[in-house]
């Protein structure tokens, strides 16, 4: 990488500075020149043909350098392709915001796969180290160019979601007729809602047990609403809601597919220890639309919260001064996230001036009142700087702190997803802490994941992790990045999180010890009949009282929610092709072995926080 800037950086500067390019180069050859000619020739001599050859070699110099900058880009494509890189097959906003940052912080193995280059933008990327192929990458001359064995990542977004998929579809095929068995990311841009769940669709068919492939869709309006509860709490700031069993709500201001994926974000992970029944209020012109829209394409949202539609013209008084819907009580979050910033701006500006001036004044509000702001503005940092004016105002959604190597590619949530399932069906081991950077370890765990997972369940183990902070906060806990290492961390994460639940499991006798031996019934549930007959039901909660078997309910709810939300209904004989699942009930509603033994799953959600948080590099601290 070290050589590939280095020429990178040499070619640009003498492009971009001709003229020290044509100083140094003449200097150079008038010298050589004058040299090699003095002893023969005399001095004028000399000096003519010395001046001749110079201004010859220092145009030569120039030309050369912009005639060799193709073979350049052609020379770090094939050095990038040669290690472990990502390729960006189409440049978008999104995909351009990553690469600005990339290339800001000096991550250049970079492939981008472009029809046609915009010379601007490309000779940035080239200049930064990374390499560009110009063609069509349906076309086999350039396909092959591309080294799946040495490709991480394969980010698509070329700007239709019919190709996107086309694309997507042939990368796994050939995947799968190579045998490839290096692990490989697909990431897909698809920005229609019922081509994404189609997608989705068929990838729960595949079964992923013999490679090494992990595909996701994304699109700017899904990233935004998963980043939103990465800086947000669903009940709010405070713990009022959350040490309470009252119902509370939240407001959404618009409709779009922003609006649509904060719903769906917010049914997966509005999951309270008191099972606080939580009510989106829809507040639009077209409200009542844009519910029944939601309610077809999130099929079993209603088990998971509920909607309320309120027609209301934003251009009219009466949107303003509808005091009982923006001063009722428990009111969490007010989201104004329609798919227009400026419609966004100028709700806000008006909520600000018309419904909640008083409450301002009077340091007496308590929701929290984000506003979707894609792009940077001025208006940004005063809301967010101006904490005396504005301090329950928030932004949120813009394109520079959502489309980054964090959230597209190195996501912490599929890490912890990963240890999630590679602890699925283990005997409890309360001191797990895997090296993430030893290559037999993370071999163990791909094979794991790729072999014992189909999509929905990854999809599941992921959304598990989101729901991480809301279970701290309801210990008086919360999670911090930290330097410290991984094993300290986990002494220390340890120590906390058992010192918050000892009182509780030593109320219900399940020590580390009775666990451990609880754990072990595990594999009976895929055993022979008699196996399954034999299933010893050691712990099962009764009676909801304590924090930790609250949160053990939690965790089940937030479960149901995540398969309801993506269509699963309950049956009596699980059939996962057909969407179909025996635990999808309340763990309440668990009346046989088979079924109660899966507690532990929900166990293991709340134990193990301490070993997912040290092995991502975080640090549990009180709330």
């Amino acid at each position: 990488m070290t050589n590939r800037k280095f020429l990178s950086n040499t070619l640009y500067f003498f492009l971009e500075n001709q003229s020290i390019g044509l100083v140094v180069v003449a200097v150079a050859c008038f010298l050589l020149r004058f040299l090699l000619a003095f002893h023969s020739d005399g001095v004028l001599p000399a000096l003519g043909s010395s001046v001749e050859f110079a201004g010859i070699m220092a145009t030569s110099f120039i030309a050369a350098l912009i005639f060799f900058k193709d073979a350049v880009n052609k020379k770090m494509v094939q050095q990038i392709s040669q290690e472990k890189h990502t390729a960006i097959f189409g440049l978008g906003k999104m995909s351009e915001s990553l690469l600005q940052q990339e290339a800001k912080v000096g991550r250049s193995a970079y492939i981008i796969f472009e029809k046609q280059f915009q010379s601007e933008k490309m000779e940035f990327f080239k200049k930064s180290g990374m390499g560009l192929i110009e063609g069509d990458v349906f076309d086999d001359e350039y396909w092959g160019i591309l080294n799946f064995e040495t490709m991480e990542n394969a980010v698509i977004t070329l700007g239709d979601d019919r190709l996107s998929i086309e694309l997507a579809t042939k990368i796994i095929d050939h995947y799968n007729a190579e045998k490839l068995n290096s692990p490989l990311r697909i990431t897909v841009h698809i920005v229609n809602p019922d081509l994404d769940i189609l997608f989705h669709q068929s990838l729960i068919h595949k079964d992923t047990a013999d490679n090494k492939l992990e595909i996701q869709t994304f699109s700017f309006f899904k990233e935004i609403a998963e980043g939103f509860y990465e800086n947000h709490y669903v009940d709010g700031a405070g713990l009022d809601i959350l040490n309470s069993d009252q119902d509370y709500g939240i407001i959404i201001v618009g409709t779009g597919e922003l609006a649509s994926n904060i719903i769906a974000e917010t049914a997966k992970v509005a999951h309270l220890p008191n099972e606080n029944k939580l009510t989106i209020h829809i507040v639009d012109k077209e409200a009542d639309q844009f519910k029944e829209y939601i309610l077809k394409r999130y099929a079993g949202i209603q088990n998971v919260l509920n909607l309320q539609a309120h027609n209301q013209d934003e251009n009219s008084i009466d949107f303003y001064e509808n005091d009982q819907l923006w001063h009722q009580s428990n009111l969490s979050h007010i989201i104004v996230c329609s798919d227009d910033e400026s419609k966004n701006f100028t709700m806000t500006i008006d909520l600000f001036n018309k419904v909640y001036l008083h409450d301002i004044i009077d340091d007496t509000l308590s929701i929290q009142i984000n506003t979707a702001i894609f792009n940077s503005h001025k208006l940004n940092d005063r809301f967010d700087s101006d904490k005396d004016m504005f301090k329950q105002f928030y932004t949120f959604g813009d394109i520079h702190q959502v489309c980054t190597r964090a959230n597209l590619l190195d996501n912490n949530h599929h890490k912890i997803a990963k240890l999630v399932n590679f602890q699925y069906a283990e005997n409890y081991m309360p001191d797990a802490l895997h090296d993430l950077g030893n290559k037999e370890v993370l071999t163990a765990i791909d094979k794991k994941w790729f072999n014992g997972a189909k999509y929905s369940d990854q999809q599941s183990s992921i959304t598990q992790s989101k729901h991480i902070s809301l279970k701290l906060k309801a210990l008086g806990l919360k999670a911090i990045k930290s330097s410290e290492t991984p094993k300290d961390l986990l002494t220390h994460n340890r120590k906390v999180l058992d010192a918050s639940l000892q009182a509780d499991r030593k109320q219900i006798n399940l020590t580390d010890k009775e666990l451990l031996e609880y754990s072990k019934e595990l594999p009976k549930l895929w055993g022979s009949e008699a196996d399954k007959q034999s299933i010893q039901v050691k712990y099962f909660p009764q009676e909801y009282k304590s924090m930790f078997e609250k949160l053990i309910r939690a965790e089940h709810n937030r479960w149901n929610a995540f398969h309801y939300v993506n269509g699963w209904v309950y049956g009596e004989v699980k059939n996962k092709p057909k969407k179909v699942h025996d635990c999808l009930k309340p763990l309440a509603d668990f009346d046989d072995a088979l079924t109660q033994l899966t507690v532990v799953y929900d166990i293991y959600a709340i134990l193990y926080i301490p070993n997912y948080l040290a092995n991502t590099g975080y640090k549990i601290i009180k709330f």
